[in-house]
């Protein structure tokens, strides 16, 4: 099966905007627009982050067009005289700045949506590219720029505020490219097989070293580290058929490989919404006892709506004290074997369940970082206990990454293990 990328439709989005590059704005769309593009069969070629400044936006601009079918542009087309992509992307193409009423009726347009009127006066909204494309701006005032250059390359250019971009690229900028590119366009599909619990090089270079051929076969590889493990993803182009033959034919090469037992999900569903599916599921309850965490697990839960119908609560137990008094921990057991063990961590969890009054029960206790480590007990260590009406237990687990890495990580495990005491 071939993995040709050759007749990909490709886009190059240019970053545009000093706030950016000086730190005080992160961009989001960047990042956003990249799964936009393969969902509808495209490929984001290249992001650059440039100054608004003229002859950094004609650089990017040359390079892009060189190398893509379509340029998306976000940032500089503000209404001030600052805002230099428009007049940069006239120039770069020989057309003129003039006033177009075309143009005129888009901004009225978009300044009744927030109930106010525009005045021409107020600033140059209106003042567009010769033989430029209007576009209407769903979420904003500004209107977005388009055109089709004589080479069959297509330009746009939206505002940088992400509501605003990500609107107008879904719901103007793609039925453009449908338009002048429609022929081309093919349907992208992935298949995730998510691991915990192997490293990347174990898996490639001693339990699976011929792996990465075997699956290029199927389409374009790539294996990506996670919170708590590697993804393994297979990139091809096709149709629904073509994505479920191929989705079992890579199931079943893995299956036989050493690494079966390390993978917990095909796909890429995140462990909180996988964990609260199963609870809706089964009908069951649980909660957490968190101390390293700090109520971060609990976060990732109710961040997701629906959460009250299976979620109790969480007793955020940092000091050893709410360990012994609010979860029952006995002080000899941190005594003999420390706030961050197997025993405690199960009696952390066993307490939780009885004060809950939930079905399941998951604790954490470890050391973030980057001071209270010892030989013994390193930094990124951490217990994750388990309980529920009829077993518990704990695990003890080794992390590495700085103290919020360090959270992300624990967290995540302590819903894994959530995930899979509920089987």
């Amino acid at each position: 099966m071939s993995t040709s990328t050759e007749n990909i439709l490709s886009v190059s989005m240019i970053v545009i905007g000093d706030e950016i590059l000086n730190g005080r704005t992160t961009d989001l769309n960047g990042s956003w627009l990249s799964k936009f593009l393969f969902k509808k069969g495209l490929e984001l070629k290249s992001l650059r982050f440039i100054r608004d400044n003229i002859e950094e936006i004609n650089n990017a601009l040359t390079a892009a067009m060189d190398e893509s079918d379509v340029i998306i542009t976000s940032g500089g087309i503000g209404p001030t005289v600052d805002d230099k992509t428009k007049i940069t992307l006239a120039n770069f193409f020989g057309k003129k700045l003039i006033e177009r009423n075309d143009i005129a009726d888009i901004v009225t347009e978009n300044y009744l949506r927030f109930g106010r009127i525009w005045a021409r006066e107020s600033n140059f909204y209106h003042f567009f590219p010769e033989d430029f494309i209007g576009i209407k701006n769903p979420k904003g005032l500004a209107p977005g720029i388009g055109y089709y250059s004589p080479d069959r390359k297509l330009v746009m250019s939206a505002p940088g505020v992400p509501r605003e971009f990500m609107a107008m690229v879904d719901e103007e900028f793609y039925p453009l490219i449908k338009k002048y590119f429609g022929g081309r366009l093919k349907e992208n599909f992935q298949t995730v097989i998510r691991t915990q619990g192997v490293p990347e090089e174990k898996i490639f270079f001693e339990l699976c070293p011929n792996l990465w051929s075997q699956l290029e076969i199927f389409g374009k590889v790539s294996s990506l580290p996670h919170t708590i493990g590697i993804d393994i993803v297979v990139s091809y182009q096709g149709n629904s058929e073509i994505h479920k033959e191929k989705n079992e034919q890579i199931k079943k090469l893995i299956m036989s490989t050493p690494i079966a037992e390390n993978v917990w999900q095909w796909g890429n569903t995140p462990v909180n919404e996988l964990v609260l599916q199963k609870a809706k599921n089964k009908k069951v309850t649980f909660g957490f006892a968190e101390s390293c965490s700090g109520g971060l697990t609990s976060s990732k839960i109710t961040d997701l709506s629906g959460s009250s119908e299976v979620f109790f609560g969480s007793i955020i137990s940092y000091d050893n004290s709410i360990k012994v008094k609010v979860l029952g921990v006995n002080p000899e057991t941190i005594k003999n074997f420390g706030a961050v063990s197997i025993e405690t961590a199960k009696e952390m969890a066993e307490g939780a369940l009885k004060v809950l009054k939930t079905d399941y029960a998951v604790s954490t206790t470890g050391i973030a970082g980057p001071t209270g480590g010892t030989a013994e007990k390193p930094v990124g260590m951490v217990a994750i206990g388990y309980a529920s009406k009829n077993k518990s237990g704990a695990f003890l687990f080794q992390f590495p990454g700085d103290r919020i890495r360090l959270k992300e990580r624990f967290s995540d495990k302590a819903l894994l293990t959530l995930l899979e005491l509920m089987e």
